[in-house]
């Protein structure tokens, strides 16, 4: 009889031990329920291709070249030379007027590499008479006359510049392998823009 009283209690207690388990834990163990959240997985933000933009130059002879513009590169249709001026002019201003010989001289001088773009802005001169003006003038540059799409790009790229609108002329944005690389505002000496054309020339040779 004792033996099995001993045996009795044994099975109880195993029974006990089992059903019991780990000892609960207190409230200070209990994790946090924001530790509990799973945590958001984190958002992929896809990268949009830049942006291009094309703007179409025109002249008398209905020769287009195209400006493309994509993160911040400037490249231009039928121009091998790695320096671009393009010049915002009206054949009503006197300064824009004086600086053509300037103009003229630096694009004989320096034509394999530099090459001249004029934009005419806010003229409404007759085809006729812009025909008289060139040959008077003796422009031996690029002349784009189409008002629209040379405001196109005037509009485009003045605020990069913090021109303004209906900024005073003349103006000359000069570019170096499809780079900004300065600009003038009115009328600049042309050894100033010599100058610069020299130094851009040491750059690309490196």
């Amino acid at each position: 009889m004792r033996n099995g009283f001993y045996i009795f209690l044994l099975i109880a207690n195993l029974l006990l031990l089992t059903a019991c388990g780990e000892k609960p834990k207190s409230i200070e163990d209990i994790p946090n329920i924001e530790e509990i959240k799973p945590k958001p997985k984190p958002k992929v933000i896809k990268k949009r291709p830049p942006k291009e933009y094309n703007f179409i130059l025109t002249n008398l002879d209905n020769q287009d070249k195209v400006v493309t513009v994509k993160n911040n590169y400037y490249s231009f249709s039928d121009i091998k030379q790695p320096i671009v001026m393009i010049n915002f002019f009206a054949t009503w201003c006197p300064p824009c007027v004086g600086q053509i010989p300037h103009l003229n001289r630096l694009q004989k001088n320096y034509q394999e590499n530099l090459a001249i773009l004029g934009l005419m802005i806010y003229d409404d001169i007759k085809d006729e008479n812009l025909n008289k003006f060139i040959e008077s003038q003796k422009i031996d540059f690029y002349i784009s006359n189409h008002q629209d799409k040379n405001m196109k790009f005037s509009n485009f790229i003045s605020p990069k510049l913090q021109l303004g609108s209906n900024f005073p002329l003349p103006v000359m944005i000069l570019f170096v392998n499809g780079r900004y690389y300065t600009h003038y505002e009115g009328s600049i000496p042309e050894e100033m823009i010599e100058s610069d054309i020299k130094q851009a020339l040491k750059k690309i040779k490196g």
